[in-house]
């Protein structure tokens, strides 16, 4: 089994789902939403697995002060998974030698990535992953600021300037312009 074979079996599952391929990733748009589904292969080129998202392109201009790009990658999106976060909670790699590879991803994919992405298409469903998932405990910005712009368009955006305030009180550089850039887009008036 090669890579190549395995991005073929995903393709024939997801482009009649209105799925479109650029290499190893597909997205699916659905107005504000993009669905996105990548396969990444490891370093070592023995394995692989499956990342996928939902980027809300109203969150992610907010994020980044321009559109989104045409086609969309999964690190970009609002709310992001790893195909074993899914399936038991670990991280799940396959061999890319072993026989059936091709199929069993392809049915987590149909199980477990696109139910995932069906329900991440609510923003209320977006914000209740991001809590879930201890986004603002890993202190990594990017799925803390989608948080904080999650909280203020669903109408609490006290609750959203304040996630802001203490991200910025803890993060350094770039990022904390990009948190004030945020902050002052979404009109945060307190502290930052």
């Amino acid at each position: 089994m090669s890579v190549k074979e395995i991005a073929t079996k995903i393709n024939r599952l997801l482009e009649p789902r209105g799925f479109f391929r650029r290499g190893k990733a597909w997205n699916r748009k659905t107005q504000p939403l993009v669905d996105v589904i990548d396969l990444q292969k490891s370093k070592a080129g023995d394995m692989v697995t499956i990342n996928a998202g939902v980027l809300d392109r109203d969150v992610s201009t907010m994020l980044e002060d321009r559109a989104p790009s045409d086609f969309v990658q999964q690190p970009m999106c609002t709310v992001g998974v790893r195909i074993g976060e899914l399936v038991d909670g670990r991280d799940k790699w396959w061999q890319i030698d072993n026989a059936g590879v091709a199929d069993e991803i392809a049915d987590d994919i149909a199980t477990r990535v696109l139910p995932f992405l069906e329900k991440m298409h609510a923003r209320e469903a977006m914000r209740q992953w991001l809590i879930s998932t201890n986004v603002i405990r890993r202190r990594y910005p990017p799925p803390i600021i989608n948080l904080a712009i999650l909280e203020c368009f669903l109408g609490d955006a006290a609750k959203g300037c304040t996630v802001l305030t203490e991200l910025q009180k803890t993060t350094l550089g770039a990022w904390r312009v990009r948190i004030a850039e945020v902050a002052a887009r979404l009109r945060c008036t307190q502290g930052i």
